[in-house]
């Protein structure tokens, strides 16, 4: 049913709304009752158009329609093809659907089998064929009870709410933001846990890619920072969570870790993540929810050189299905870079004096209590030692607090040795 929706109310286009999700879902031999139904009801019972609306729960449009005439074909298609079949893919597509979804099944090196997957190997095994859309392709294997449901947690908003600076660090800094985080897995006949460390990038190109780890260590963040940026590209921030092994000590104030100074040299400048809030490593959480469901949790392991062998197959699957290509251009040293550090934090309430505050490197700093609850981003220049406090209201920043910040003595002496104003690979 074609409708010009622009010349209708909301309620109206509502019922539009539901009155086609009940086609789709009761057929149209239901319909056509309706549309009896509703003629009968104003030329055989005298009720009015309004009341017909009220009482059926249609639009009024549809009601005008089925009561213009007491005499109408109620049983008129115009679909132009009969129902419960496909009006353009035949059965053929179909079975190339199914036979691509099984061929990924039975093969140990693919790990993923959804719509995009199957687009993928049609195009290789398939190049003069059409391939149907993605959504297409979706209700095909839902249709062949091929799909699996994922279970979607609930969005309500609070970040947003609470101003959480996304747009500023992944629009207004400037540049490709990498997340970084460790993971803990527990392997059957072994006390001792695995590690692993996922990497991913939220904006195109995307890549999701992962590595056994000895452990927690910055020594292992280093080892593994190694070989991602030898193998893909240098990203212009990393953001990760508030381990140890990334700030450095739990006691110390104002110190700048050894992880802090690696990505420093590297011209990577260090974001870290709202403390036990994981939302705020979004892309990287969510990663590692795919690295669960389609490696760990799907595959019985036998030993670690199993593991290993198999976390190989998984991050070239991956990169594919994700289409990740690294950029042609090396990066080049910048001449200008300036060394900082970003922390992302919650102002939370002193109970003793009631005021706002953050903690940064252990030093609590005083917060005007309007922001208490709200998300702001520390900038700490190392140049300037000093720490900028940013408030992102409708994705604009804006600096609420501005105070001296020194490095720490002890840090001092390694950062000036390192030679801060000639960071570079």
């Amino acid at each position: 049913m074609k409708v010009d929706r622009e010349k209708f109310t909301f309620m109206e286009k509502m019922f539009i709304i539901k009155e086609n999700r009940r086609r789709n879902e009761n057929g149209e031999k239901k319909l056509f009752k309706l549309r009896k139904k509703v003629n009968e009801m104003y030329f055989e019972k005298g009720i009015k158009k309004n009341k017909i609306v009220q009482k059926k729960g249609m639009s009024k449009t549809f009601v005008i329609k089925w009561t213009q005439s007491p005499e109408q074909d109620f049983m008129e298609d115009r679909r132009g093809w009969p129902n419960g079949k496909r009006r353009k893919w035949d059965d053929r597509t179909v079975n190339i659907i199914k036979e691509i979804h099984n061929s990924l099944m039975d093969d140990p090196t693919k790990f993923y089998i959804g719509a995009t997957a199957i687009v993928q190997e049609w195009r290789k095994e398939y190049p003069n064929v059409e391939i149907p859309p993605l959504r297409t392709i979706g209700r095909i294997l839902a249709y062949l009870h091929l799909s699996a449901k994922c279970k979607r947690g609930r969005n309500k908003g609070a970040a947003r709410y609470l101003c959480y600076p996304e747009h500023t660090i992944y629009n207004l800094l400037g540049g490709r933001v990498l997340e970084a985080d460790f993971i803990v897995k527990y392997f059957t006949n072994r006390t001792k846990p695995l590690s692993f460390i996922g990497f991913s990038f939220k904006k195109e190109p995307r890549i999701r890619y992962y590595k056994r780890t000895e452990g927690q260590t910055s020594r292992e963040f280093k080892r593994c920072c190694d070989y991602f940026l030898k193998r893909f590209e240098i990203p212009d921030y990393i953001k990760m969570d508030n381990g140890a092994a990334m700030i450095g000590s739990v006691s110390g104030k104002r110190n700048i870790s050894v992880v802090m100074m690696y990505l420093l040299k590297h011209q990577i400048i260090p974001i870290f993540a709202v403390p036990r809030k994981p939302f705020s490593q979004a892309s990287i959480e969510g990663n590692n929810s795919v690295f669960s469901r389609k490696f760990w949790n799907k595959i019985h392991f036998k030993s670690i050189d199993e593991i290993d062998e198999k976390l190989e197959w998984f991050n070239k699957a991956s990169i594919r299905y994700l289409g990740y290509e690294p950029p042609r251009e090396e990066k080049r040293v910048k001449k200008d870079f300036t060394p900082k550090v970003y922390f992302i934090r919650q102002v939370r309430e002193d109970k003793e004096t009631e005021n706002g505050y953050i903690n940064v490197l252990n030093e609590k700093i005083k917060i005007s209590t309007s922001f208490i609850n709200f998300f702001v981003l520390a900038e700490w220049n190392l140049n300037e030692e000093r720490l900028y406090i940013h408030f992102e209201k409708e994705k604009k920043p804006e600096v609420i607090k501005e105070m001296e910040f020194k490095i720490n003595k002890r840090s001092n002496k390694k950062y000036i040795k390192s030679g801060p104003l000639s960071f570079g690979i």
